[in-house]
């Protein structure tokens, strides 16, 4: 270890510059979007001190004050305190006792390949080997959990082990398995019902070790040559979604069919077995928005092809399919098949767009293809090209891109198999002037970049739909994510929830788990359970492996298939909730599947919660997690709830035993809130709901919104709002529709409440379900009791 000291400090240009006789520091106040966060960077080498970022643009620097005692103060902004000697500092209760340099070897997981072509990463530069790294030293606390870091195993707080960020091709998800496929090197600490946020800006590989093996203190770790922190402030767990959205980047409002249903499987291996699964679909009254086409719809695995035997008219496939109203999604690897006489091979060949090994050689092995080559991504003109490819698929009629084994995965290169846990490329290579030691982690980020620039460069008036599975910080603003490779286990229906509840909080908020598992074999009862859970994720897909039972909704018997059939409904009568939360999160950052803590952070209760979440700020869900479920447990926050089905109020705090039908999901509503719903279709047309039915839960206040849209495209879109209040004796509801369509229905449905007295307005009452559903055509009404 080195211990990183400074022995002298100057303020200029809006900067805190560090000395020292070896490594230099830095610290900045940085804004963007009007939000702040502090940058503590450190160096050694010369070339680094300039250092960009990958994901980071448009911030701009603010001027700060610096006292004698080395505190930074900015008006807003928690205060800095520094220590030059060893250096650390102290910052929202967080205290940073010192930095250290690392003289030799890896940190986290080796990625060691022992062969004559994999070796150690020894490259030298001003004294110290890249790949040795930096170390941060927290000082620990026993009441502070911990939240973020992406995609990953076990349950919602991820204190008490080490985490490593390197994207990672591994397809054995076991509790303790890390890293897998994302790389998000960014952590919330939460205590005493505050929170702040920790973003390592470090594209090599990174280490999280929360307090795992000493719990006074908590490890920071990144194997490069800086250290290049961003400290951004809450106060809340929302404020630290929403900054950290705000400096990496938002997502975008998807186009609304992406929010609807959609099949997959590995494989539909031809043309009319892919629009026989669609007929199914529609013949069986079940809603579907798209399918998804797998490897084996290419011609030898290439990449922007289609077999010409298995799929021999795939512009006749995808305009059958979107006759019945589904669109197609098709796989693209990238991995490119070195073949003489394939275009994208030659091109990318003669232009040396291919990633290159240490000794300058275009670097090839095998993924899919065999031999493969891989784009680098790195640079602009290669993301550039490889978007332009695009326009093959947009003529075929294709409708989304699904990114996969952009790890990047390799089962071998030049004739070398890897290690098992790190599939990939050795560290050695090089893509430009980096190592991929360095920008391993970033290629599936670029990959999603390219294509989604291109999308939209080709298409400028659709919003482009891409899925991947790896990804770095900010991957959201290019792309929905998906968990990788599943088991049909219940320990990973259940293990779902905290991982995409996590992803949500590392500003990820359009995600999902392949719905039923992608290997092994489900039963009807998991796969019907599944899929009430997959009705509430942001992304919903059925997809499972080649290996495995086929898993359409239909194939294990009728009672399943209308368990699944109710989900995939209710998941459609949900869409103008759901769309108007994916709209919520490209304006905030936050994801529509959140963490009970994320919503009610002063509960004691709420921090572990795991295994029941919120769906937006209205309604709580409890799925049924295990087989043969017939009751659980549901944990009512402070409050009054009213359960969603039959309209039966409860009053929180309250841990409530529930019945958990195969019908439905235990599912309760907020007092005060009105949830939109709609009517359900087949699938999805615009996001302008002709029938708008309000489920209202009553308060004193009530309040709702709806965002409508064309659903696709760039055109401006409006909220409407549902108003009004409730005193026990009168119930007054306002709706104020600015969505400029014509409807043919709006109503406001309320369970669990007597039959009225009357009233000016128009409304019908069920005395067998206790439900009083009010016209609201004239736009405002008003009940008696």
């Amino acid at each position: 270890m080195h211990e990183v000291r400074f022995n002298a400090f100057h303020y200029r240009d809006d900067a805190l510059y560090l000395e020292g006789s070896y490594f230099k520091g830095r610290v900045q106040l940085l804004e963007k979007e009007g939000v702040r966060a502090w940058r503590v960077f450190v160096w050694h080498r010369l070339e680094d001190a300039e250092k960009g970022s990958w994901v980071l643009e448009g911030l701009k620097p603010l001027p700060f004050s610096v006292y004698d005692d080395m505190t930074c103060t900015a008006e807003g902004m928690p205060d800095l305190k520094l220590w030059l000697d060893p250096f650390g500092f102290r910052w929202e209760g967080l205290d940073a006792l010192e930095l250290e340099a690392h003289r030799f070897g890896q940190l986290g997981k080796s990625s060691v390949w022992h062969t004559s072509e994999w070796t150690a990463f020894h490259e030298v530069n001003d004294g110290l080997p890249l790949g040795a790294g930096m170390s941060l030293l927290v000082k620990e606390k026993p009441e502070r959990r911990y939240y973020g870091l992406g995609e990953r195993t076990g349950f919602l707080d991820k204190k008490g082990r080490a985490w490593t960020n390197w994207a990672t091709d591994d397809p054995i998800h076991y509790p303790d398995t890390d890293p897998l496929y994302q790389a998000h090197p960014f952590l919330i600490g939460f205590e005493d019902g505050r929170a702040w946020g920790l973003y390592l800006d470090e594209t090599w590989r990174t280490v999280f070790d929360l307090a795992s093996a000493e719990d006074h203190q908590t490890i920071l770790r990144t194997d490069g040559p800086t250290f290049d922190l961003y400290l951004i402030p809450g106060p809340g767990l929302k404020e630290v979604v929403h900054n950290y959205t705000a400096l990496v980047g938002r997502a975008s409002l998807p186009p609304l069919w992406a929010l609807g249903y959609h099949q997959c499987r590995y494989s539909y291996t031809h043309q009319s077995l892919a629009l026989e699964i669609a007929r199914e679909y529609r013949d069986r009254d079940i809603p579907l928005d798209a399918l998804w086409l797998d490897i084996d719809y290419m011609d030898g695995f290439k990449v922007f092809t289609f077999s010409p035997g298995r799929f021999p008219d795939p512009k006749q496939l995808t305009s059958s399919l979107q006759e019945m109203g589904v669109k197609t999604v098709t796989i693209v690897d990238p991995g490119v098949k070195k073949e003489a006489g394939y275009p994208v091979y030659e091109e990318g060949h003669a232009r040396q767009f291919f990633v290159r090994s240490h000794r300058d050689e275009e670097l090839w092995g095998e993924v899919w293809p065999d031999p493969a080559v891989w784009p680098d991504f790195t640079r602009p003109e290669v993301r550039e090209w490889w978007g332009g490819l695009h326009r093959f698929y947009l003529e075929q009629g294709i409708a989304g891109i699904w990114n996969d084994m952009n790890e990047p995965a390799a089962f071998s290169v030049f004739g070398q198999t890897p290690p098992k846990d790190n599939r990939t490329l050795p560290s050695s290579a090089r893509h430009g002037n980096h190592y991929h030691a360095e920008v391993h982690n970033l290629y599936g980020y670029g990959m999603c970049q390219a294509t989604y620039e291109g999308l939209r460069r080709l298409e400028p008036g659709k919003r482009p739909f891409i899925l991947t599975r790896s990804g770095f910080a900010g991957i959201q603003k290019y792309a929905f994510v998906w968990t990788g490779d599943n088991h049909s286990y219940w320990e990973h229906l259940e293990g779902s929830i905290p991982m995409i509840l996590n992803l949500g909080l590392s500003g990820v908020p359009f995600t999902g788990a392949d719905i039923g598992g992608f290997s092994a074999h489900a039963d009807g009862e998991l796969l019907a359970r599944w899929t009430w859970l997959g009705a509430f994720y942001p992304f919903m897909r059925n997809h499972s492996g080649k290996t495995s039972r086929r898993q359409e909704p239909w194939v294990f018997g009728p009672r399943w298939e209308e368990s699944i059939r109710e989900a995939v409904r209710f998941r459609y009568r949900m869409l103008p909730y759901l769309y108007t939360l994916a709209q919520e999160a490209a304006a905030t950052g936050l994801p529509p599947m959140r963490a009970m803590v994320l919503e009610h952070p002063q509960d004691p209760e709420a921090p572990v919660l795991h295994d029941q979440f919120m769906w937006g700020s209205d309604l709580l869900a409890a799925p049924a997690l295990r087989p043969g479920q017939r009751h659980r447990l549901v944990y009512l926050p402070q409050g009054e709830w009213q359960e969603f089905w039959t309209g039966e109020t409860f009053e929180g705090p309250l841990h409530l035993p529930v019945t958990t039908p195969h019908d439905r999901v235990p599912l309760f509503q907020r007092a005060g809130s009105a949830v939109p719903t709609t009517r359900v279709e087949p699938h999805t047309t615009d996001a302008y709901w002709e029938v708008l039915r309000w489920q209202v839960c009553l308060g004193p206040e009530i309040r709702g919104r709806v965002f409508e849209d064309a659903g696709e495209g760039y055109g401006p879109g409006q909220v409407s709002e549902l108003e009004g209040t409730y005193d026990g004796y009168t119930l007054r509801l306002a709706f104020t529709d600015r969505s400029g369509q014509p409807r043919h229905r709006v109503e406001a449905v309320i369970h669990g409440v007597r039959e009225p007295q009357g009233g000016p307005g128009v409304y019908h009452y069920d005395p067998q379900t206790q439900t009083l559903t009010v016209d609201l055509t004239s736009g405002v009404v008003e009940v008696h009791w």
